[in-house]
């Protein structure tokens, strides 16, 4: 009999969390019977969107088509909503290659999803999407589209209806109880969970400290209630778990306002009130780094004069400006294509943002009225690593392995799933060796 998979992604669990969790009451259990692949590179940017289609398709952003969390824009239309903007790619129709939960459908699988980015739609038999409303749809309407019927039917008057959209952030407080419900209800043969509690705890309260303690204690009673609705649906003893991370956290030292420069430079052009009246070129934040969209993508001309002025930017401001990037190089170097010009990396500590009427550099990222101290979205080269722990009935106990590719991931899950290459052809990376 096929054994079933939960894959539960811990959004900014790394490695450095395990000399903590190895003594906590779920954990400790775990990882008594676990094995576990330390420091995972990351694709670039490390952001959690493309970073999660990964870990589903096996490849990288210039085949799976997820280069950022959001789609570019000079003028969010809710830029305090989230730390960097609304418009996500929240769509698995987004999504360019075949994905695991499409393998997994196929082969008949009862498969299930709760805030795995980039899912919204129908591809899971039973899926509560990441998603939230915008201020032009009402929350009916935005999860009514976005999750499966039935799901919508069991959860939105119950959870949805009344979370409070406009001041909480904290969408674990619904989306867990959601999950562990869905295990007992469904008790699916595949299912992928999202938890996000610990990336808002290190945004706010920065990459270490008790804060961070208090958040990895709850992360230790959302495996154990997970555990416990697996147990209670039947099927633990022939249901393998994987706990991973998706990237680590830098702690913000400053923040640059490349945009304000874009400005200056003329790329972008204001009316009197600072309002954009056109533009050439801005800068779309994905944290750590910048994504540098041009109007004109054949625009040569334009190109050049674009690179000549980054160049200058570099020069004037070589302690905030790393490397440019031109869109050859990253996608031949990292795999990252998408709809830029040219792709900049923040030196150490440096993040940028994405406003034009504000200071050039700033010492903190405020939003919604909080500090952001901690972020990601830089070079995989940079920041504490991930990690992937995995156990079950055809996991070899007791392995550890020190360091490992984001793109073995996915054909780790392949394995467990018992899902063969040529269902996944375009995968690029290998099976960790940890199943038996």
């Amino acid at each position: 009999m096929q054994n079933k998979l939960i894959v539960i992604s811990i959004d900014s669990l790394q490695t450095t969390d395990l000399d903590y969790l190895k003594e906590k009451k779920n954990f400790h259990w775990i990882l008594e019977r676990a094995s576990v692949v330390k420091n995972i590179r990351e694709i670039y940017p490390t952001l959690t969107y493309p970073i999660h289609t990964t870990l589903i398709t096996g490849v990288k952003p210039n085949k799976h088509g997820i280069y950022h969390n959001q789609q570019p824009s000079i003028q969010q239309e809710m830029p305090d909503w989230s730390i960097m903007g609304s418009n996500w790619y929240w769509y698995s129709d987004y999504v360019k290659v075949k994905s695991l939960v499409d393998a997994a459908n196929e082969k008949g699988l009862n498969t299930a999803a709760v805030m795995w980015p980039v899912m919204a739609g129908g591809k899971p038999n039973h899926n509560l999407a990441e998603i939230w409303p915008n201020r032009h749809e009402e929350v009916h309407e935005t999860f009514k589209k976005a999750c499966t019927s039935d799901v919508f039917e069991l959860y939105y008057d119950s959870h949805l209806k009344t979370f409070d959209w406009d001041h909480k952030i904290d969408v674990d407080g619904y989306a867990i109880p959601i999950a562990e419900d869905m295990i007992r209800r469904f008790n699916p043969d595949f299912m992928l969970i999202h938890s996000v509690c610990l990336d808002h705890a290190r945004h706010v309260h920065g990459v270490e400290g008790e804060a961070i303690n208090q958040c990895l204690d709850r992360v230790d009673e959302i495996i154990g209630s997970l555990i416990e609705a697996s147990k209670d649906a039947g099927d633990f003893e022939r249901t393998n778990v994987v706990i991973l991370g998706d990237h680590g956290h830098i702690y913000v030292e400053n923040v640059f306002n490349l945009n304000v420069l874009f400005k200056e430079y003329g790329f972008i052009r204001v009316d009197s009130d600072g309002n954009v009246v056109d533009f050439d070129a801005f800068s779309f934040s994905s944290g750590f780094s910048a994504q540098i969209i041009m109007k004109g993508s054949e625009d040569e001309v334009l190109k050049s004069k674009l690179h000549k002025a980054l160049l200058r930017m570099q020069s004037d401001y070589p302690e905030y400006i790393g490397r440019i990037f031109s869109a050859a190089e990253v996608d031949r170097e990292e795999g990252l294509e998408g709809n830029f010009a040219f792709v900049l990396e923040g030196r150490d500590g440096v993040m940028f943002d994405n406003h034009f009427n504000a200071e050039l550099i700033l010492d903190m990222k405020v939003s919604r009225g909080k500090k952001y101290i901690g972020m990601h979205g830089h070079h995989p080269s940079k920041g504490p690593k991930p990690l992937f722990i995995s156990f079950g009935p055809d996991v070899i106990p007791g392995i550890t392995i020190e360091s490992g590719d984001i793109l073995d991931i996915c054909p780790t899950l392949c394995k467990l799933l018992n899902i063969q290459e040529e269902d996944m052809p375009h995968m690029e990376g290998k099976a960790f060796e940890l199943i038996s």
